[in-house]
């Protein structure tokens, strides 16, 4: 099922940060207030979790690997409809989506990210990738997962890879997750298919996929890390 992805409202986009990889140094993660929130209902600024510039760094330099056992496995167990829409929940360095567009060729795949510098990040990473320009089914947007600036039921997809733990301000905090996931079932229509990875609250987040009806079509873990393609109820 395709669909023509148009932010809901006139507020402007706001980013959704990478998260760190879990295992580095507590120095290198830092609460930081400086997201900004937007969208109907909203005032002012929330806290979320924020990379500092050495696990900023660490992230990026071995996305690339982390990325090509992602793509093989998300690959050999999702097939998306023709015409499919689909939403990152902070995409980082852009790595993922380039591969998921190239590969699963969307019709529409709109990545998003909180962090200003990770959008930059991302978009000297795609025009390194397509030096003739960015294929026209992807497109690079700031995106608040708390207040995701979309339809009801915009997306047959949504991917997002050590993300959702980041809604909240650190962390092992989990008290923003629900409103993330919430968000999330949201925008994805009845049927689609969340795809994730994470490394904290993982009982957490399975244990609410259940609660409201999702169907695990597919698990992986490894070491810290537990990947899960999820269908919502048709």
């Amino acid at each position: 099922m395709g669909h023509d992805v148009e932010p809901a409202g006139s507020g402007p986009h706001v980013r959704v940060p990478l998260p760190a990889e879990e295992g580095l140094p507590a120095e290198c993660v830092s609460p930081t207030d400086g997201g900004r929130a937007g969208g109907p209902g909203s005032h002012g600024k929330r806290s979320m979790a924020e990379m500092n510039p050495i696990s900023r760094a660490f992230v990026n330099a071995f996305s690339d690997r982390r990325g090509r056992r992602r793509y093989a496995w998300v690959s050999a167990n999702l097939l998306l409809p023709p015409g499919a829409a689909c939403l990152e929940i902070g995409c980082g360095n852009g790595g993922m989506a380039a591969r998921l567009v190239d590969g699963l060729r969307p019709s529409r795949y709109i990545a998003t990210d909180l962090d200003p510098r990770q959008l930059e990040a991302a978009r000297r990473y795609l025009a390194k990738r397509y030096p003739g320009g960015m294929p026209p089914a992807l497109a690079l947007e700031a995106g608040d997962m708390l207040r995701l600036q979309f339809p009801d039921g915009a997306f047959d997809a949504v991917f997002a890879f050590t993300s959702i733990h980041h809604a909240s301000p650190s962390h092992h905090d989990f008290s923003k997750v629900p409103e993330a996931l919430t968000e999330i079932d949201r925008v994805l229509r009845r049927g689609g298919w969340l795809v994730y990875e994470e490394i904290v609250h993982r009982q957490k987040i399975a244990a609410w996929l259940r609660d409201h009806g999702y169907t695990v079509r597919a698990h992986r873990k490894r070491w810290t890390h537990e990947a899960v393609i999820a269908q919502k109820p048709g």
